[in-house]
């Protein structure tokens, strides 16, 4: 049986693939729980990252830091999403993203290392991480043509309507980076929607 601990990201896999009870059980013994802080870093430039975090509670964030200093928020995930810098983790090359825990929360940590060996030991598995990074290029792609395409304020709807829960919950100036707009343009942009609903 495999831990409760675990259940949520086996259901949520569950969704995806067909997943036995024991190779539910077999995966558990990849996974790691931590525990996280507020403004905790799981992924930090230089250092390649070396393995993907599933979110149980809590908020990540994903942003790089221009030459200037600049925060450049780039994606965010909730509870049920995965999060790493994809590209290091991939190559092995040093990260040029942060991942941050935007609240106190929970991730479910898997390491790179072993990932092959769990591949070939469950195949379900390497199936669901396809489909996973399949629709991770698919939302970058997606993202970066909204901000070649479109107006801030289509953005803005673009983002409440993916990230329904977070308006509330992250400060104004983290979306607006994600917009690609300042917190003060994002101000005008939401009374300027506001007014064509009323």
């Amino acid at each position: 049986m495999v831990h409760h601990m675990f259940d949520v990201i086996i259901e949520k896999i569950r969704e995806h693939v067909a997943l036995s009870d024991d190779e539910a059980a077999l995966f558990s013994t990849y996974l790691e729980i931590r525990k996280l802080r507020k403004n905790q870093l799981l992924v930090e430039p230089p250092y390649p990252a070396s393995a993907e975090f599933f979110v149980t509670k809590g908020c990540l964030r994903h942003y790089f830091l221009d030459e200037s200093g600049v925060e450049h928020t780039t994606a965010f995930a909730m509870e049920g999403w995965w999060m790493t810098d994809l590209q290091s983790f991939f190559t092995g090359a040093p990260s040029k993203y942060h991942v941050e825990a935007m609240e106190e929360g929970e991730v479910i940590k898997l390491r790179k290392e072993g990932k092959e060996e769990m591949f070939r030991k469950i195949p379900a598995l390497n199936i669901y991480f396809r489909i996973l990074y399949q629709n991770a290029i698919i939302s970058q792609n997606e993202r970066i043509l909204n901000v070649l395409s479109t107006t801030a304020d289509e953005r803005y709807l673009r983002f409440i309507k993916k990230y329904p829960a977070l308006e509330n919950r992250v400060p104004q100036y983290l979306i607006a980076s994600y917009l690609g707009i300042t917190p003060e343009f994002l101000s005008k942009v939401k009374t300027r929607i506001a007014a064509k609903k009323s």
